[in-house]
């Protein structure tokens, strides 16, 4: 008998989120970027702040996106899509007013909300068929 990894469990745990904890617990670790960028910018407290948002929402396009694909390659590409969906995002917000902290955080909120309503929407699709 064949056990399946952590991953694959995480990543439909992630997806199948009916409540929208993962969104706001990716809203969360914004909150603490923000908090980092703002008061000590130490890296003990940023980077697991942001491997938790980059786990989430890559998940979230991964899955909105690469519907047939293995976990992993999902994740992947997913990882890949939101580095996109943020440089954009980043662009248009420095387009039309500068880029700064603030505004850091408002492309991160917009991104991780875009991310689950990709999700949802993509799982609402797939459930009524």
């Amino acid at each position: 008998m064949k056990g399946e990894s952590l991953f694959p469990k995480l990543t439909r745990l992630i997806v199948q989120d009916t409540r929208l904890c993962f969104t706001i617990f990716s809203l969360f670790c914004v909150l603490i970027i923000l908090l980092n960028l703002s008061t000590s910018s130490t890296p003990v407290i940023g980077i697991p702040a942001t491997i938790l948002y980059f786990l989430i929402n890559a998940t979230f396009i991964g899955h909105g996106v690469f519907q047939d694909e293995r976990a992993l390659i999902r994740f992947l590409m997913g990882n890949l899509l939101l580095i996109v969906v943020l440089a954009l995002a980043g662009l248009v917000v420095m387009i039309i007013y500068n880029l700064d902290t603030n505004r850091i955080v408002l492309v991160l909120s917009i991104v991780s909300l875009f991310a689950s309503a990709l999700s949802r929407r993509k799982k609402l699709r797939y459930a009524d068929r």
